[in-house]
């Protein structure tokens, strides 16, 4: 693939996003992207990354590999921004626009796994899934359970926790329940009673059924 700049990837997402919104207005998309840089639609098919013809922009595959990911890095640095942070929707997304040029493939799936591959950003916007959560779903079905289905003296491994609500997130994480963590089951009623570490909480079957764990063996 040809290597990219920040502004190139900037003007990827942007084309993206109209794309998403299927809004096809040829010359708003270009007044847009030349905000970042009058030459950016040049250097774009210059680099293959898009094709223009009959005024309409067309994304490449290597085009639309790039945009794909730094839609998604984006969308996934505001969830981590609103939901563990607790920043307001308002502010969020400068600071996500400069996290998406630093995260590594490997720390985008770590926060994905961290938020339990949420679909969408704050705004409503669908995140591109990544292959951290087609992994999940494939284990969903074959050894992974939510805690709910487990039984009193258990012992399994949290894989991932899926909660939209940024609130219950951030108590779950304030309490040490993140992805990795042993945890051990010590009863299911009236409660759930689980201990992680050194500390025993109890939680009710709504935190309990969006927290997947791996079975230890």
């Amino acid at each position: 693939m040809q290597e990219k700049t920040r502004e190139q990837e900037e003007a990827l997402g942007i084309i993206w996003h109209f794309r998403e919104r299927k809004i096809k207005d040829f010359d708003r998309i270009i007044g847009k992207l030349k905000e970042i840089s009058p030459g950016i639609c040049d250097c774009l098919v210059e680099k293959g990354f898009i094709e223009i013809k009959d005024k309409t922009i067309e994304l490449t595959p290597s085009g639309e590999k790039i945009a794909y990911n730094i839609t998604r890095r984006h969308r996934l640095a505001e969830r981590l921004l609103h939901d563990v942070l607790e920043i307001n929707k308002e502010e969020i997304d400068q600071s996500a626009c400069e996290f998406e040029h630093i995260l590594s493939d490997e720390v985008t799936d770590s926060i994905c796994t961290l938020l339990g591959h949420p679909k969408f950003c704050p705004h409503n916007s669908p995140i591109p899934a990544g292959e951290c959560c087609t992994k999940a779903k494939e284990e969903l079905e074959s050894i992974v359970v939510s805690l709910d289905k487990l039984k009193s003296g258990d012992t399994a491994r949290i894989a991932y926790i899926s909660i939209l609500e940024h609130q219950r997130l951030h108590k779950l994480l304030s309490l040490g329940i993140i992805p990795g963590k042993i945890l051990h089951l010590h009863q299911t009623e009236p409660a759930f009673v689980i201990k992680v570490d050194e500390t025993q909480i109890a939680l009710d079957k709504d935190f309990a059924k969006n927290i997947y764990l791996r079975r230890s063996t």
